[in-house]
């Protein structure tokens, strides 16, 4: 009888195509499945709790697979790392009920984005973008709207399969700031493709008053994703967190 695992892995994703395999681009799960190719020489489907973009990176993504036989949690983890790259490493392994699905489990995730609101250096530019003179204040008021359940079509990508429910709760949506960075935390039921780098485009803007912050409600309420046309880069975003229910 088969073992179900869940594994909670890390990447940095600025070299990546994603997580979600796509032909021979070089992806988050490709190289999982490679590396479980190497160690048990046959592929393992893997399930993930979503897919994150190009150049996104993760603290918290979790992913489930059946292997035929046990092994002991800490073997698994042993053995993929010894064969993954090493910027993904898996943090940590348990043997789940077969029922337990990485996306379908999940209750609630939580994206980061992160901007360097000072002086550029070499060595944050894989995870921090540099937006200079942003108005703070005007930010976190408008990044109070969108607390609550809403309709993000208007923040989703445009190639969205439309028969999804856009109709996402956002839990918790703050801002904290440490030196010359400062990051955005949203805590939600679940997100759309390119939803939280659309909401985090409306907000640089709003900061540099192109907009105001009712351009917020606009797109709510128009549904239209052309409006909140700007999407922050990639490299901002972290995956830091999927929730389950113990």
């Amino acid at each position: 009888m088969s073992t179900r695992y869940k594994a909670t892995i890390m990447y940095d994703g600025y070299d990546y195509y994603g997580f979600e395999k796509q032909g021979d681009l070089k992806t988050i799960e490709l190289s999982l499945n490679k590396a479980f190719i190497l160690w048990l020489k046959e592929d393992v489907k893997i399930v993930g709790s979503g897919r994150t973009d190009k150049k996104v990176s993760a603290k918290g993504q979790v992913i489930h697979f059946d292997l035929p036989s046990y092994i002991k949690p800490s073997g698994v983890k042993m053995a993929l790392n010894s064969f993954l790259p090493l910027d993904i490493r898996v943090v940590k392994v348990e043997v789940k009920d077969i029922n337990f699905h990485a996306r379908f489990s999940a209750v609630k995730k939580e994206y980061r984005y992160t901007i360097n609101v000072g002086k550029e250096d070499a060595f944050s530019y894989r995870y921090a973008p540099v937006f200079h003179n942003l108005d703070l204040a005007v930010l976190e008021e408008a990044l109070k709207l969108f607390i609550g359940k809403h309709n993000f079509r208007g923040f989703a990508s445009a190639q969205v399969d439309q028969r999804k429910d856009f109709n996402k709760t956002i839990y918790e949506a703050y801002l904290k700031r440490k030196g010359k960075f400062i990051t955005i935390h949203f805590v939600g039921n679940g997100f759309l493709k390119y939803q939280v780098r659309r909401m985090v485009g409306i907000l640089i803007d709003i900061a540099y008053h192109k907009v105001t912050k009712e351009k917020i409600i606009e797109i709510f309420n128009s549904g239209d994703p052309k409006i909140s046309h700007r999407v922050a880069p990639g490299e901002g975003l972290v995956l830091y967190k999927v929730y389950y229910e113990e």
